[in-house]
């Protein structure tokens, strides 16, 4: 016996097996539902009547359809099943939504659903309906071709028979929901040795006391002196404190007090004690400290001291002066 011969869910089998088992389809979603209802069959489940409630009727051995078995297609068509290799009523409930038709299975009793959705037209000639089992016309024709068939029959056996029934034995059924697992995590936990490796970043170029970074810290929050994490505000993090070196040295006790609340608050005038509650967010309103120190030459405040200008120091630049010689048109 060949493969095909030998497998159950092969779509000439099933397409038989449906025009079998209605007497007609009034149009697509007709023709889907009564598809379902024949793959079921042929991987064992029992068909247990109409409705989606626990009952089950006759006994297991009537295959066609009832008459009005599409009185609500093609909005909804409600068939319950059983299998003898579980205890459970399932309920396959076939709806139309839009342009799609939408499939879900259910196991009363543990809650275990199931759902495949499919756009109608890519499976089914519209065209092609009603069909009659007392007509000549074969049934593959109404649908795309019997390719598609095959696609909507493996889509309905991977999500709904085998999230209802995981490890379902019948000769010609092929249960490959673990081997799937199975490849899924295999690939998974594989590593991809073309895949870079990730290499931490080298903080030691950035440690150069006259050009003071921001955020290297916050990056390494170890790489303080003699392994100590830096505090906030002293140099290195995002955060910019009282302590940071870009608003100079602030090292040798010159850090304002709440004695010199100019120094600790910045601004050009003091602020009064008491206008920052203990504890309060406070945005600076200016540099904290003294006011640097201006290289020799040049004017405005401090400008009798000399000296260079450290990077970063946050002293303002003073472009709202006036340029030299602005107002002699003749200089």
């Amino acid at each position: 016996m060949s493969e095909k011969e030998g497998n159950i869910l092969d779509p000439s089998v099933i397409l038989h097996s449906t025009s079998q088992n209605v007497s007609e389809l009034r149009d697509p979603y007709d023709a889907l539902a009564a598809a379902a209802h024949s793959i079921l069959l042929a991987v064992g489940f029992r068909f247990a009547g109409l409705g989606d409630d626990a009952r089950q009727e006759g006994d297991g051995t009537v295959k066609k359809l009832p008459e009005g078995w599409n009185a609500n297609g093609p909005h909804s068509y409600n068939f319950r099943y059983s299998h003898p290799q579980s205890s459970l009523t399932f309920v396959i409930k076939t709806v139309r939504l839009g342009d799609k038709c939408i499939i879900l299975g259910l196991g009363i009793g543990d809650n275990k659903t199931a759902t495949v959705d499919i756009t109608t037209e890519d499976y089914t000639s519209a065209s092609f309906f009603p069909y009659s089992a007392s007509n000549e016309k074969p049934l593959v024709h109404g649908f795309i071709s019997s390719n598609r068939f095959e696609d909507f029959i493996k889509n309905f056996k991977l999500n709904i028979i085998q999230r209802l029934m995981p490890g379902l034995n019948k000769p010609g059924y092929e249960d490959n929901s673990s081997t799937a697992t199975t490849t899924t995590s295999a690939i998974s936990s594989t590593p991809n040795p073309n895949r870079p490796r990730a290499t931490a970043p080298n903080f030691t170029d950035f440690d150069d006391p006259a050009y003071p970074d921001v955020g290297g810290s916050d990056l390494n929050p170890l790489r303080g002196i003699g392994g100590g994490i830096h505090m906030p505000g002293s140099g290195g993090g995002m955060f910019v404190g009282p302590d940071h070196p870009i608003f100079g040295d602030n090292r040798s006790g010159n850090r304002g007090s709440l004695d010199d609340p100019s120094g600790l608050f910045g601004g050009p005038e003091p602020l009064p004690r008491g206008s920052v509650p203990p504890g309060a967010r406070f945005d600076p309103i200016g540099p904290f400290g003294s006011l640097p120190a201006r290289p020799s030459g040049r004017g405005g405040r401090g400008g009798g001291q000399s000296g260079p200008r450290r990077p970063f120091s946050g002293e303002p630049d003073n472009d709202e002066l006036s340029p030299p010689g602005y107002n002699d048109m003749f200089g």
